[in-house]
């Protein structure tokens, strides 16, 4: 008797279903919410804008013009179009300063949040696997850290350490920790209950492949939405210790750092702090649209059909 081998087709008429890439499934996710895109649009102009400065901005952020001191906007009375955004005291261009200040403030937000992150999601982790030994050490120590006003703890660690760059990233980094620590932890709690996490310890797997391999990836999306919102509270932060002379120090172009230069003139000069203020909360308002944006692209609970 013979068999007779014959694949299965599908009919002529039988519609195929295409599904979209994981890629362009978050993008629509991300894209539904305008007001994100309209965030990540001006993140991309300013990181472009940092990255670029020495050929974007016009003049050397440190070049003084002793004959143009406190100069007004272009489009006010008595501004000049060499000017757009005028000068400050010193008769140093204000958008120069911006664009190169923009370097200084987002260098300061990404490795600050790197910073925080690496030790913030192993310490999480430990804290997860280790429930009865280091667990509670751990997070009795970030219940203690959570308890200081963030501003005031990361003004007396640059207190302690002296003003200066990389104190600033440090103490913003410290001040940060103890919600990657948390949300990585109750993230790894919930994940050690799933059949996956099961099989992979019946299969003979380690605690570190169980950590770092197995668990982590599926706790990355929340991860990823805090680091966001974190990178914007980071800008704060380092113009909030400039603005007190604790973060970068003059001349280095930074924007609390021009607004703390700028407090004296506010009513003279509007425009001296008026710029840098506003670069801050257009950059920190961008960076927040845009962690609600991955915030939906990325919940399964908050993807919106199609």
């Amino acid at each position: 008797m013979s068999q007779n081998n014959s694949t299965i087709l599908p009919a002529a008429d039988e519609p195929v279903q295409h599904y979209p890439s994981p890629l362009r499934e978050f993008w629509q996710g991300f894209a539904f919410n305008k007001g994100a895109v309209a965030g990540l649009a001006f993140m991309v102009v300013v990181f472009l804008a940092a990255i670029f400065a020495p050929w974007v901005a016009p003049y050397s952020p440190i070049e003084q013009f002793r004959d143009h001191l406190l100069t007004p906007p272009a489009w006010s009375e008595g501004g000049s179009m060499a000017y757009l955004f005028g000068t400050d005291e010193l008769g140093r261009d204000i958008l120069s300063r911006l664009v190169h200040g923009a370097r200084m403030s987002l260098f300061i937000g990404v490795v600050s949040v790197l910073a925080s992150l690496v030790p913030g999601v192993i310490l999480g982790l430990v804290a997860a696997f280790s429930p009865k030994v280091l667990g509670p050490a751990i997070m009795r120590l970030m219940d203690v850290m959570m308890a200081l006003p963030a501003l005031l703890l990361a003004v007396a660690i640059v207190a302690i350490l002296g003003p200066g760059l990389i104190n600033t990233i440090i103490a913003i980094a410290v001040v940060a920790l103890p919600g990657y620590v948390r949300l990585t932890r109750a993230s790894a709690l919930t994940e050690l209950n799933r059949d996956y996490v099961t099989a992979s310890r019946v299969a003979g797997a380690g605690k570190l492949r169980l950590m770092f391999v197995t668990v982590l990836p599926n706790c990355m999306a929340p991860l990823i939405v805090h680091a966001t919102m974190s990178f914007s509270s980071a800008i704060l932060e380092a113009a909030a210790l400039g603005f007190l002379g604790l973060g970068v120090q003059p001349p280095t172009p930074e924007w609390g750092t021009m607004l703390a230069s700028a407090r004296d003139y506010i009513e003279r000069a509007w425009w001296v702090v008026t710029m840098p203020g506003l670069t801050i909360l257009f950059s920190v308002l961008a960076i927040n649209l845009m962690g609600d944006g991955l915030r939906d692209a990325l919940d399964p609970k908050l993807k919106r059909a199609a």
